[in-house]
């Protein structure tokens, strides 16, 4: 994801108020918007991870909507993105997989849209997913933040703009959910760190939007399939490579644990 000043580098330099954080009494609420779109338990269903960025050029162009840069943001220990977006994202395809293979009847599988240090345009990742199937319960592109002033900490989530978006509730109530859920695991090493609301997507690219966004809204059989952008976390402060990135090993699992356990309950009985 693009750096972000204090929030977001297309804010101005303009310092974005700190949100509540979410508690635990809103999740029956979240479990009950979700429910009109995730399917009934029981059976077969699919999830799509997007690992963000890759490679090691460019990928596309924006003149077309498809151009995804190979890395944003990068620890002060000179850690990049797109290594820790990929390493999570395979976690949370593990811990997803171990929770269906403990619950009789289910199951749930996840699709990347890359499995190795490769830059899909955004055209080809929208693509892969519009061919999954199952049709995804869910789209998530996992990313990690900055911000120009290195003054930030916290989780937040982008959603396709109201203007735009007819299935804004839903994308709402999954970047919510998820907010949520990452947080609760992130605070655990990173105690500053926040929960922050869900952001629309009209301040990038002069407006336009998300560039994953726009190639998945051309395929009409996504067009019902909430989806969100994960910033995990702004890593380059300090605290947040030491204490969170340093120790990857035992952090991502927990990280992807609570991930994965908010896409699976939301597939589950309530």
């Amino acid at each position: 994801m693009a750096p972000l000043p204090t929030i977001m580098n297309s804010l101005h330099g303009r310092r974005a108020p700190l949100r509540p954080q979410f508690h635990a009494c809103m999740k029956p609420a979240l479990l009950i918007l979700l429910a009109g779109w995730l399917p009934a338990w029981g059976g077969s269903y699919l999830v799509v991870i997007d690992p963000g960025h890759g490679g090691n050029h460019d990928a596309g162009s924006q003149a077309g909507r498809t151009l995804s840069g190979s890395n944003n943001a990068t620890t002060p220990a000179g850690l990049q993105e797109k290594d820790l977006t990929l390493e999570l994202s395979l976690e949370i395809r593990k811990q997803l997989a171990a929770l269906a293979s403990a619950h009789r009847g289910t199951r749930i599988d996840c699709v990347l849209t890359r499995t190795g240090d490769s830059n899909p345009d955004f055209a080809q990742r929208a693509a892969i997913c519009a061919a999954a199937k199952p049709a995804p319960a869910a789209i998530v592109s996992i990313h990690f933040n900055a911000s120009t002033r290195h003054d930030c900490l916290g989780t937040l989530a982008l959603i396709p703009h109201q203007s735009t978006n007819p299935n804004y509730q839903a994308d709402r109530t999954l970047a919510t959910g998820l907010i949520q859920a990452t947080h609760g695991a992130v605070v655990r090493f990173v105690a500053g760190s926040l929960a922050r609301e869900p952001i629309p997507d009209n301040h990038l690219h002069v407006g336009s939007g998300a560039n994953f966004f726009y190639q998945l809204s051309r395929h009409p059989s996504l067009k019902g399939v909430p989806k969100c952008l994960l910033e995990v976390e702004f890593i380059d402060r300090g605290e947040v490579d030491r204490q969170l990135l340093q120790h990857r090993r035992e952090t991502f699992p927990v990280l992807a644990r609570a991930i994965a356990a908010y896409l699976y309950e939301t597939c589950g009985p309530d």
